[in-house]
C-alpha cells in the first residue's frame, strides 16, 4: 500500500475519538447514583483561573498534536490513538457502573475574562465522569507516547511535556478533577501503552517457515 494512503487510514482512524466521545454527554449525569472520592488534600487545593487557559485548550492540542504524531510517525500515532480508544472504553465503563462526583466547584463572582472562562466550563461540563480524569488521561498519553517517537527534536518533547502537565495540573487548580483521578489516569495509560507495545510486538514478529520433514522410505 502506497505509503500516503496509510497515513490516511491512520487520519482516519483518529476520527474514533471524537465518535467514542459522543457517548460522553450520556454518562456525565447523576442518575446512576454518585461517590465521593475527595480526600481533605484536595479541598486544600486553592483555585488557580489562569490554569482554565490549558484546560479549555486541550481539545484543539490534543487533535493537533495527534495529527502531528500520524505525520511524523505513523506507526506511534496508530498505536497513541488506540491507546486512547481504550483507555475512554475503560472509562466509560467506570463511568457507568462507579460515577463520581468531583470537589466542590467555586462561587465564580469576578467579571473578568478569566472568570467569565471558568464559569463557562462550569456550565458546559457537569461535575461528574471524573474518576479517572480523560483530560489527564489523554495528556499523560502524550508524555508517554513520546518516549517512543523515533524523530529526533528535543524542542517537541519538550513542549509537549509542558502543555500535558499543564492540563494535568489543571485539573486540580480549577476544582474538575481529585487527585486520585489524576492518578488512576496515569496507572491507566502506563498499563494500556504497555499492553498495546506488547501485543504490537508479537504481531510484527515474522512467522518461521517450516520446513515439511521429508518422508523416510522403508525397503523390505
Amino acid at each position: 500500500m502506497n505509503q500516503k494512503w496509510k497515513t490516511v487510514g491512520v487520519l482516519c482512524f483518529l476520527l474514533s475519538i471524537p465518535a467514542m466521545m459522543l457517548v460522553y454527554p450520556y454518562l456525565n449525569t447523576p442518575t446512576r447514583g454518585v461517590h465521593s472520592l475527595v480526600t481533605s488534600l484536595d479541598n486544600a487545593i486553592p483555585v488557580v483561573k489562569w490554569f482554565v487557559i490549558p484546560y479549555v485548550a486541550w481539545v484543539a492540542y490534543i487533535s493537533i498534536t495527534l495529527i502531528y504524531f500520524c505525520f511524523k510517525d505513523r506507526t506511534l500515532g496508530f498505536k497513541t490513538i488506540l491507546v486512547f480508544d481504550l483507555g475512554l472504553l475503560v472509562c466509560f465503563l467506570i463511568y457507568y457502573f462507579y460515577q463520581t462526583v468531583g470537589p466542590v466547584r467555586p462561587v465564580i463572582s469576578g467579571h473578568d475574562f478569566l472568570s467569565r472562562m471558568l464559569a463557562y466550563v462550569y456550565q458546559m461540563d457537569q461535575p461528574y465522569n471524573s474518576f479517572p480524569s480523560i483530560h489527564v488521561l489523554s495528556s499523560y498519553l502524550l508524555i508517554r507516547a513520546i518516549r517512543n517517537r523515533s524523530w529526533k527534536n528535543k524542542w517537541i518533547g519538550w513542549m509537549i511535556g509542558c502543555f500535558s502537565t499543564s492540563i494535568i495540573l489543571a485539573t486540580l487548580f480549577i476544582k474538575q478533577h481529585v487527585i486520585i483521578d489524576v492518578l488512576a489516569a496515569i496507572l491507566l495509560v502506563e498499563c494500556l501503552f504497555k499492553m498495546v507495545e506488547i501485543v504490537y510486538r508479537w504481531l510484527s514478529v515474522p512467522k518461521r517457515k517450516v520446513k515439511p520433514v521429508a518422508e523416510k522410505s522403508f525397503s523390505v
